[in-house]
């Protein structure tokens, strides 16, 4: 068991370093290609000697297209031609699908949320004795009759899509805030239960004690 452990210790831990470093060495590897073929249309000829350069150049311009397009994305016209395009992602099904995911754990990862919750809990769930992790979106009051007031609308989440889990009402008294940002809380949820925060900003609430039942 201590042996599994560590081995998904060191995958966990590994994963992000490994997919980094593949990224990086696949633009260094074929840039350099993709722009000699490009000045080759314009007949223009990279001299020998510049040529170990070229994929550092492609690592530059990999690094401002990225730059480019999140300027784009916050102007009117560059996000109604970013919407157009994910439009036509979502028409094809198993590219919907990779797409939406990829998306959602992007968002996730790097903190552009497209929903704000107001901080992380757990609620007793789905029976007594379970805890689960879930997000506060916001109290009911008296918005839903005739459902009394006293709830709040909680977020459960599911790995590793968090948006893709369920709304439930809990009443407010048994939600049980956490000392952990939300960011931390998605990365959890993301990683699969993986990436536990390195510690509280204070305290952990602790958890109510179920009374017994009297004999």
């Amino acid at each position: 068991m201590r042996l599994r452990q560590r081995f998904l210790t060191g995958l966990v831990t590994l994963l992000p370093l490994l997919v980094t470093l593949y990224f990086l060495g696949w633009v260094y590897t074929y840039s350099g290609g993709y722009i000699q073929g490009f000045l080759h249309l314009l007949n223009l000829e990279v001299p020998r000697a510049y040529q170990p350069a070229l994929p550092f150049v492609g690592l530059f311009l990999a690094a401002l297209l990225i730059y480019l397009v999140g300027a784009l994305a916050e102007h009117y016209l560059g996000r109604r031609l970013i919407v157009s395009l994910e439009r036509s992602l979502l028409l094809i099904p198993l590219v919907r699908d990779i797409y939406k995911a990829v998306q959602q754990i992007a968002h996730t990862l790097f903190g552009q949320k497209e929903v704000k919750f107001s901080r992380a809990a757990v609620i007793e769930y789905p029976r007594r004795g379970l805890y689960t992790l879930c997000f506060v979106v916001q109290p009911v009051g008296s918005r839903l009759p005739p459902l009394p007031e006293g709830y709040t609308a909680v977020l459960v989440p599911t790995s590793p899509v968090p948006a893709s889990g369920m709304v439930i009402l809990v009443p407010t008294e048994e939600v049980i805030p956490l000392e952990i940002s939300v960011e931390d809380a998605l990365k959890y949820v993301v990683s699969a239960g993986f990436l536990l925060p390195e510690k509280p900003s204070g305290p952990l609430t602790s958890l109510p004690q179920r009374a017994e039942p009297s004999p």
